[in-house]
């Protein structure tokens, strides 16, 4: 059940509550400008991200923060409002298999295909790339797949590497590529530290080989994508959920026209079948579900 509100002359010491109708206001905005859907019992998200927004705005009720947002029309006022209410939880190569997946089964293909001429580059899109740790994930890895292997005649240079996100927040943390101990620490072992990444005291910087083969990019999902191109490799994982069901089955039909043949999309360890059933095949490696786009 959503809070009624209280009495907001304290609205500067206090947190605010939200009640059904600016809810429900909230709620249509975030849809229609993102797509994300916010279930009624997490109405505090809105209580504890917005309420500093009223402040900002001159306000003392949710509603009027929304009659303002609305009358100003401001983009950059608006990006922060999205700001505030994405959720990035990442950490480097989560999951594990993803990685899996393109060292012992797409890489092995997609290099052989640069060798012989086939193609001169490979495309790879992290759709949802947060503070920047899974698109630095699969650079490392591609790196240490080429150096370990010692293939010769293909490197970084033939690979191309697009990030992007609705958070303009998260997408300066990544474009530094600087992390703190406690993101060090979750998901990446002792090797990757070593041999990808520069420390200084508490802080680590990511090798700018790494940093600079990456093209990060404010993007909406809900856009068009066909200036982006044609990609083999497509990561939109754990953002599919946050969709309401009609977004989840356009974003789906966009990201399967933006693979090549053969191309590879992963969603994270979850499967949407009725989603992928018609336009894809599905490969399974331990836990994780992927999806393959079948030859026209």
């Amino acid at each position: 059940m959503l809070h009624t509100n209280l009495n907001h002359s304290n609205t500067r010491l206090s947190l605010v509550s939200i009640n059904e109708k600016e809810f429900s206001l909230f709620c249509e905005f975030f849809i229609k400008k993102s797509g994300i859907v916010i279930p009624p019992e997490k109405a505090y998200i809105f209580e504890t991200r917005l309420s500093k927004f009223l402040v900002d705005a001159g306000v003392n009720t949710f509603e009027d923060l929304y009659k303002y947002i609305i009358k100003k029309n401001d983009p950059l006022f608006n990006q922060k409002i999205i700001n505030s209410i994405t959720t990035n939880e990442t950490k480097w190569f989560r999951d594990e298999a993803p990685w899996k997946v393109l060292e012992e089964t797409l890489l092995p293909r997609l290099v052989d295909e640069v060798k012989s001429g086939k193609k001169t580059r490979i495309r790879i899109w992290s759709a949802a790339a947060s503070t920047g740790q899974e698109i630095y994930s699969t650079v490392m890895c591609i790196d240490n797949y080429l150096s370990k292997n010692n293939v010769k005649g293909v490197s970084l240079n033939n690979f191309e590497f697009l990030a992007t996100d609705i958070s303009s927040n998260v997408l300066d943390i990544a474009k530094k590529g600087r992390y703190d101990r406690i993101n060090m620490s979750r998901g990446l072992n002792e090797e990757y530290k070593e041999k990808y990444f520069n420390r200084n005291d508490s802080v680590w910087t990511i090798n700018p080989n790494i940093q600079e083969a990456v093209n990060f990019t404010l993007f909406n999902l809900r856009n068009n994508y066909q200036a982006f191109g044609l990609f083999d490799i497509i990561f939109c994982r754990y953002v599919l959920i946050y969709f309401s069901e009609s977004l989840k089955s356009e974003t789906v039909i966009k990201m399967h026209d933006s693979l090549l043949d053969n191309g590879v999309l992963f969603t994270g360890n979850y499967a949407l079948y009725d989603l992928f059933e018609n336009n894809f095949d599905t490969g399974y490696y331990g836990n994780l579900t992927y999806y393959t786009k079948k030859k026209r």
